[in-house]
């Protein structure tokens, strides 16, 4: 497995998550409980894929930043793609 992205916060990571396994790529999220309290960035949230994945995953989060990670959330929770 590798780190193909480290965030911040769990929600972001969760939206990049989310895409990739739109996308046929298994992703996880490891240090999703980690409070931010001005911990270093090694600390951060990390979003994970397969080795074989890698560069594929790498091109769309590329591609989906590019776009300004385009994603509302709805009332009910859901994410949904903004026009």
């Amino acid at each position: 497995m590798k780190t193909v992205k480290k965030y911040l916060n769990a929600f972001s990571a969760d939206v990049a998550k989310g895409m990739l396994e739109n996308e046929g790529i298994q992703a996880e999220v490891l240090h999703r409980n980690m409070p931010y309290l001005g911990i270093s960035y090694k600390m951060a949230v990390e979003l994970i894929v397969n080795d074989e994945d890698y560069e594929r995953a790498l091109e769309l989060i590329k591609k989906m930043e590019s776009e300004g990670g385009n994603f509302t959330e709805t009332p009910d929770g859901e994410l949904e793609e903004r026009e």
